[in-house]
């Protein structure tokens, strides 16, 4: 009778634990996915030296959310450096109850790639 409670209470502990694994392994998808993308848009703004509309509407299909971290400057020249955020919302299995976002800033040098 005792092993057949331990067996109980144990799958509700290993069954949080793989949902927590499960939260662990899309974050890093999600993390992964925009690092992957980051390459074409620092690819694609250090052509254009701004983010473009083609840019912003790529990003929208991916629900992804693009911003530019110097929204000041303008008038960027060839060697200088644009930083941009891609932020993605995540709505987690078990971590939370409020949805995060998953961030990562990257930096792209203007006209180095003609």
């Amino acid at each position: 009778m005792g092993s057949k409670l331990g067996l109980i209470l144990s799958i509700g502990i290993i069954f949080f634990a793989f949902l927590f694994g499960a939260d662990l392994i899309m974050i890093q998808i999600n993390y992964t996915d925009l690092d992957a993308l980051s390459t074409t848009i620092s690819y694609k703004i250090s052509k254009e030296a701004e983010i473009s509309d083609s840019l912003l509407s790529m990003c929208e299909e991916r629900s992804i959310k693009i911003v530019a971290l110097n929204e000041s400057a303008t008038g960027y020249q060839k060697g200088d450096v644009f930083s941009y955020q891609l932020i993605r919302e995540y709505q987690p299995l078990v971590l939370g109850n409020d949805s995060f976002d998953i961030t990562i800033t990257r930096h792209a040098v203007i006209s180095i790639l003609n």
